[in-house]
């Protein structure tokens, strides 16, 4: 199973886990009683919106102010459950279960019914509060919306990560040919075309910086299948896919630079009214001194030997270019560093 795959999966099954928490804190305070088929009927409710947002809605949305999206999301699937209920009816108008296994009622008495309109009530709430969360989750990427919610980020906390940066070549310049509007609506058409690139390679943007867009993995998923190596050219891949595009609404393609290292970061929450994880330590400093170096060198990726080290198999499919040294200020030591071309793609 691909890592696309995966990430579909599990944004399903979070719909689905999300639901029957807020489907058991409202039934908490209602005093009704939960059961294994009740608890089952609001996995399902979970399963058919993520199958929904995953599968039908795609990007439909994306255009649409955020809270637009949230809106627009949960009235469609809630209308879309309603529908659902009306196909139910249809296949036997007669005899409807959906509220009392033992003593079925009319389709006329169900929707005159208090109980009816509750129930419909809480599905809506729970739908629309599945949605949300899974949406903040996104917007906050996991492992920090996990961070947050565990307190992992209150106090400093040193880990093993991989950075990656890539910055736009030429943004000034392309900034004054298209225009600010023009220039930022190309840069979210560029990182739109990085999605598929970044779940294949279980990646966490960290943040975007302009043109610039910093990715990291914990060391032991960046350096596994060489995911981290494999980033930047299957975006570089994915843009070429999109060259006529870009030619045609713009006039010109996309070309970026990367620096790539790893080691030991200090991970903190920082700011209170806005907050925020930020990386700092060696590494970062260290990959900030690469771009100077690729520069000068005309390399489209340099990665440090140091990382290079912990992936001993990179040589069977990416040709390892000859060393050179980055000078680190405040540094005693210094960074040694190689560009790199894949030859292979990844079985």
């Amino acid at each position: 199973m691909n890592a696309i795959t995966r990430h579909k999966l599990r944004k399903i099954a979070k719909y689905a886990l999300v639901a029957v928490l807020v489907a058991w804190v409202l039934t908490l305070f209602s005093g009704d009683g939960l059961s294994v088929a009740v608890t089952g009927a609001w996995m399902l409710l979970g399963l058919w919106t993520g199958v929904l947002e995953e599968y039908f809605f795609g990007r439909r949305f994306r255009a649409l102010a955020v809270p637009l999206q949230f809106i627009g999301k949960a009235l469609l699937v809630n209308l879309l459950t309603v529908l659902l209920i009306g196909i139910a009816w249809l296949w036997d108008s007669e005899r409807f279960t959906m509220l009392a296994s033992d003593a079925p009622y009319r389709m006329h008495e169900i929707f005159g019914m208090a109980q009816f309109y509750r129930l419909a009530l809480r599905v809506v709430v729970v739908s629309s509060i599945a949605i949300l969360v899974v949406q903040v989750e996104e917007w906050m990427g996991r492992r920090t919306f996990m961070g947050f919610l565990l307190g992992r980020y209150e106090r400093p906390k040193r880990e093993e990560r991989v950075v990656l940066t890539l910055d736009l070549v030429s943004s000034t310049e392309i900034a004054e040919r298209l225009g600010d509007l023009r220039y930022y609506r190309f840069l979210n058409h560029v990182y739109s075309l990085m999605t598929d690139a970044v779940l294949r390679n279980e990646a966490d943007i960290h943040k975007y910086v302009g043109d610039e867009v910093i990715f990291t993995w914990p060391m032991r998923i960046g350096t596994r299948q060489l995911n981290c190596l494999d980033l930047y050219f299957d975006i570089t891949a994915r843009i070429t896919e999109h060259k006529n595009d870009f030619l045609r609404e713009y006039k010109l393609l996309p070309h970026f630079r990367a620096r790539l290292h790893g080691g030991r970061v200090i991970s903190a929450q920082v700011n209170h009214i806005k907050r925020t994880v930020d990386l700092s330590g060696d590494v970062m400093n260290s990959v900030s001194r690469m771009l100077g170096l690729a520069k000068t060198m005309k390399v489209d990726i340099l990665v440090s030997a140091e990382l290079l080290e912990r992936m001993p198999d990179a040589a069977t499919r990416f040709r390892i270019g000859p060393q050179h040294i980055v000078p680190v200020k405040g540094k005693r030591r210094e960074v040694r560093v190689h560009g790199l071309e894949r030859i292979a793609l990844a079985p």
